[in-house]
């Protein structure tokens, strides 16, 4: 088991170094200098060469990845050109609204996505089976951006229950959560077609196992053989998929907040890739890819726990 933890540990760390490398390069593959729009478009050329050296742009990239490499295993990630501020601290003001959203919506989705997929198992061809998944299908195919425009002129314009913009300031928690629950639904809902196609697939697996026609044979419910026995052992995938699906509810995060005028991670690192913010780039992509690394290994370590047999491997 510990040999497990620390095989996990490694890959987090090992894939968080890599994928901040990775944003690191592509950021200076765009076109832009940082300083010229720092300065504006009437800066000379001597101040724009000035601001370059003290932000140490003037240094070959292999020099600068080795100074944030080392600046940033000490938890400095610099200063954000844009707002003046720490880059870390910026990231880290943003990280609560972008993580009520995507909690919220990932919540949404497993409420309706896994009894969806459960049912779609257990009436497999029926017409219940067939429109369930259509609807899925339907569902993965809109662009969550557009189901957010749609939610907006269904439920703002059209019926208005739920205001357009999908942030308060409000400190009412009442207020707050009556903004959240439009932007949480339509991101929910966008993810729920993944989870429930995934639970009906694994479901089926498990309820084709001779375990299970043996458990029908000697007259065990059928509420205990589906609940106790199938979806038990048909967690494993499904907890993989909603490990992925929070990472790409994060992704979807960024048009949510868009659409919806929300602040967030995701507004801040667009707003940051167009003002070519190195530093608050690089803190921003730091810290996303640590907190989906971390929730993807704790995921992996409850997978022993459901299923003794994988810790083995």
């Amino acid at each position: 088991m510990f040999a497990h933890v620390g095989r996990t540990l490694l890959r987090l760390v090992v894939t968080g170094v890599g994928i901040v490398s990775v944003a690191f390069f592509l950021m200076r593959a765009i076109p832009g200098d940082p300083a010229s729009f720092m300065l504006g478009d009437y800066a000379t050329k001597e101040s724009i060469t000035a601001l370059r050296a003290k932000l140490g742009l003037d240094q070959p990239v292999w020099h600068q990845y080795t100074l944030f490499l080392s600046h940033a295993a000490t938890g400095d990630f610099g200063t954000s050109v844009v707002t003046g501020q720490p880059a870390l601290q910026e990231v880290m003001a943003s990280i609560p609204s972008s993580a009520v959203l995507a909690l919220s919506g990932l919540f949404i989705a497993i409420l309706i996505g896994l009894p969806l997929g459960i049912v779609c198992a257990v009436r497999h061809g029926t017409w219940v089976d067939v429109s369930v998944m259509l609807g899925a299908l339907a569902g993965i195919s809109f662009p969550v951006f557009w189901m957010g425009l749609a939610a907006i002129l269904l439920f703002s314009y059209w019926i208005p229950i739920f205001p357009a913009l999908g942030s308060s300031n409000a400190k009412d928690i009442l207020t707050q959560i009556h903004h959240l629950i439009l932007p949480a639904l339509v991101l929910g809902v966008s993810i729920a077609a993944y989870i429930a196609r995934l639970t009906r697939s694994a479901m089926l697996e498990v309820l084709s196992q001779d375990y299970i026609r043996v458990a029908r044979a000697m007259g065990v419910p059928e509420r205990r053989i589906i609940f106790k026995l199938a979806l038990r052992n048909a967690l494993v995938p499904i907890l993989a998929v909603i490990g992925v699906t929070f990472a790409w509810s994060f992704g979807n995060a960024i048009l949510i907040e868009a659409v919806f005028s929300r602040p967030g991670l995701g507004s801040m690192l667009l707003k940051a890739i167009l003002a070519r913010d190195y530093q608050l780039v690089q803190a921003g992509v730091l810290i996303l890819a640590f907190m989906v690394v971390l929730l993807n290994a704790s995921l992996d370590l409850t997978y022993t726990l459901i299923d003794p047999r994988l810790k083995a491997s």
